[in-house]
C-alpha cells in the first residue's frame, strides 16, 4: 500500500500544482473582464494605478485573455496527461478483480471524473472567485500572467495574426477580427448611434447608476429660493408673483413653508369660472407629499412616480421645511441641464471660463456637482449647495469681491445679496492626487 501511495504522490501533486494554476487563471480572466468593463469603484481604481503590472494588463486585456486562453487549455491537457491514465490504470485493475477482464469503461470514468474535478475545481468555483473579488484575484494571478505572457509572446503572436488573416479570407473583408474592446459598452453604444451621440448616451447612463449615491438633499431646491403662494397675503399679489415667476407649480401656505397646506397648479386657476381675484385658493389646491431630507434620491423619485407628482416638500429632522424637490431637478441630475425659455442665467449652475482651469459657479450648486467638476471630496455634511459651503466657512453672508480658500477651492465672490451667494468664480488650488500647487 506504502508503495503504491509513493508511486503516485509525484503524479497527484503534479495535478494538483496544475489544477490550482488553472483555477488561478481561470479567476484571473473573470477578474479581467469585470475590472475592464464593468463601473470600478475609487478606491480600486486607485489601487490599481499604483501597482503598475495590473493597470498594463487592464490596458492590454484583449492580449491578457489570449494569453489566459492559451494556458488554460495547456494546463487541461497536462492536467488530462497527469491523472487520467493514472485513474484508468487503477480502476482497470478493479474491473479486472472483478470481472476478469478489462474494456474501455475505466478510462472512460476516468475521463469522466477528472473533467467533473476540473470543472467545479479549476473552472466554477475560480471564476465565482473572480468575479466576486476581482481586484484580489488579479493581483494573485498578476506574475504569472506576466511570466507567461513574456514566454508564449512568440507563439500567441503567430497564431493572432494568422486568426486575423483566416478571418479576413472567411469573411471576405478588410476588418480585424473583433477583440474584447467591443465588448465595452462604450463600442456597443459607438456602434448602434455613432461616435456624436454615443457620449451624450454614455454620460446619462453613468449619471443614471450614479444617482444611488445621492440623497434628497443633494438636489432639492433651498427654502429660501422657493415661491409659494401665501394665504395671508391678497390673491392679486400671490397672481402677480406666479405671472413673474414663470413656474407652475406653488406650495400653498399660511405664512411661510412650515405651514404648506398643499400645491397650487397654475392651470387650475386658469380654468377658474369665477372670479379668481376673489376665490379661495383652499378650494384649488392639490395634495403634496413630503420627503426626508436624507432619503436616497432613487426612492425619492419612486415617490414622486407612484403618486404621480412632480414636486414634493423635503423636511428635516424636526420637520421643519428646508425646500422643495422637483421632478425636474431629480430629472437634471441623469439628463443634465434642462433649460426652458423662462430659466435665467443663474440656473447655468456650472459655467467653465476658457483660462485657468476656473469656473462661474451658482451660488445654489450642490456640493456633489462641485465634486465632480473639480475632482474634489468635501468633507461637509451640513450644507449641500456651494452658497452654503462659504457661509459656513466664515459664519457670515461674504462680500463681494471678497476671497476664500475652502476645501482646496479659490472662491471669489462676485454676486451676492442680503440672504445668500448669488454666484462666484472657483478655482482648483491644490491637486488632490499629489498635493502641490496649481498653476
Amino acid at each position: 500500500m506504502n508503495t503504491v501511495l509513493f508511486d503516485i504522490l509525484p503524479t497527484v501533486l503534479s495535478g494538483l500544482i496544475v489544477l490550482g494554476l488553472h483555477g488561478l487563471l481561470a479567476s484571473c480572466e473573470f477578474s479581467l473582464l469585470k475590472l475592464r468593463f464593468a463601473q470600478v469603484p475609487e478606491d480600486w481604481a486607485a489601487a490599481l494605478k499604483k501597482t503598475p503590472a495590473l493597470e498594463r494588463l487592464l490596458d492590454e486585456a484583449d492580449r491578457g485573455i489570449r494569453v489566459v486562453r492559451l494556458f488554460l487549455a495547456v494546463t487541461l491537457i497536462a492536467l488530462t496527461v497527469f491523472w487520467v491514465p493514472m485513474l484508468a490504470h487503477y480502476l482497470a485493475d478493479l474491473e479486472h478483480s472483478w470481472r476478469g477482464s478489462t474494456t474501455a469503461l475505466p478510462w472512460l470514468i476516468a475521463i469522466l471524473v477528472v473533467l467533473l474535478i476540473h470543472q467545479l475545481v479549476g473552472e466554477v468555483i475560480p471564476r465565482a472567485l473572480g468575479l466576486a473579488f476581482p481586484l484580489q484575484s488579479l493581483r494573485a494571478g498578476a506574475a504569472v500572467l506576466i511570466v507567461f505572457e513574456w514566454v508564449s509572446r512568440p507563439l500567441h503572436g503567430g497564431l493572432h495574426h494568422l486568426a486575423q488573416l483566416l478571418w479576413r479570407l472567411a469573411m471576405r473583408s478588410k476588418e480585424k477580427m473583433p477583440s474584447l474592446d467591443s465588448l465595452s459598452f462604450e463600442a456597443q453604444l459607438e456602434s448602434i448611434c455613432g461616435t456624436d451621440q454615443a457620449g451624450l448616451l454614455q454620460r446619462i447612463l453613468r449619471n443614471a447608476v450614479n444617482i444611488r449615491e445621492l440623497v434628497v438633499s443633494d438636489v432639492l431646491l433651498p427654502r429660501n429660493q422657493v415661491k409659494y403662494i401665501d394665504l395671508n397675503e391678497p390673491v392679486p399679489e400671490n397672481l402677480k408673483m406666479a405671472r413673474e415667476s414663470g413656474h407652475t407649480r406653488f406650495p400653498l401656505c399660511m405664512g411661510d413653508l412650515d405651514h404648506c397646506i398643499g400645491l397650487i397648479h397654475i392651470k387650475d386657476l386658469f380654468r377658474y369660472s369665477g372670479n379668481l381675484e376673489k376665490a379661495d385658493l383652499r378650494w384649488l389646491k392639490r395634495d403634496i407629499i413630503r420627503i426626508d431630507s436624507e432619503e436616497p434620491l432613487e426612492s425619492a423619485l419612486s415617490k414622486l412616480l407612484s403618486h404621480r407628482m412632480h414636486m414634493a416638500l423635503v423636511i428635516d429632522e424636526f420637520r421643519g421645511t428646508e425646500g422643495v424637490l422637483t421632478l425636474e431637478r431629480v430629472l437634471e441630475q441623469v439628463v443634465g441641464e434642462i433649460q426652458d425659455e423662462f430659466d435665467n442665467e443663474e440656473e447655468l449652475r456650472i459655467r467653465p471660463e476658457d483660462e485657468g482651469g476656473s469656473a462661474v459657479v451658482s451660488g445654489l450648486t450642490p456640493i456633489h456637482e462641485l465634486e465632480q467638476t473639480f475632482g474634489l471630496d468635501i468633507d461637509n455634511d451640513t450644507v449641500s449647495t456651494l452658497g452654503g459651503l462659504i457661509t459656513s466657512e466664515i459664519g457670515r453672508i461674504p462680500e463681494q469681491g471678497e476671497v476664500i480658500q475652502v476645501e482646496g477651492l479659490e472662491v471669489t465672490v462676485t454676486e451676492v445679496d442680503e440672504t445668500r451667494v448669488i454666484e462666484a468664480r472657483v478655482r482648483l488650488l491644490v491637486d488632490v492626487d499629489d498635493n502641490t500647487p496649481m498653476d
